[in-house]
């Protein structure tokens, strides 16, 4: 599969805007932030997918919120800043939601529930030019938990 930038892709494979894509038990194309119950933005190191103590608290509150209601979907974005190569900072992206998804699911959320998606840096909010510390907002991950 060829990957453009600055396009949306899940990690099923699946292409959003709009484009052929394959089935997937969360849809995260549905506009979230609208619809979200609980919203959490985890930020990473340079280069890296693992995950902080802080990073580890704001998801320990977001399961103490989705724990028990077994219909709330979760939809985790992973990002990265624009430092180096585009093409690894879709797979830095993709490590990134999966890290957090991986998280959840030790903890005990059905790993079906939870749809990881990645944009690399296509939508990252600080241009390259920028200096380290703006660029760190973009080293993100973005998770909403939502209803039907």
């Amino acid at each position: 599969m060829k990957i453009r930038t600055g396009m949306l892709i899940t990690a099923t494979g699946s292409f959003l805007f709009g484009l052929p894509a394959f089935a997937s038990p969360v849809d995260c194309s549905q506009p979230v932030d609208k619809a979200a119950l609980v919203k959490k933005v985890v930020y990473f190191e340079v280069g890296k997918s693992g995950l902080s103590a802080d990073a580890k608290q704001q998801l320990d509150q977001l399961f103490e919120v989705i724990d028990g209601h077994p219909s709330l979907k979760i939809c985790a974005v992973g990002q990265a800043d624009k430092q180096g190569n585009p093409v690894a900072n879709e797979k830095l992206s993709l490590k990134r939601a999966e890290s957090v998804k991986s998280y959840l699911a030790k903890k005990g959320i059905a790993k079906k529930r939870i749809e990881t998606v990645f944009r690399g840096e296509a939508y990252g909010s600080a241009s390259f030019w920028s200096d380290t510390e703006d660029q760190a907002q973009d080293r993100r991950v973005e998770v909403s938990a939502y209803g039907e």
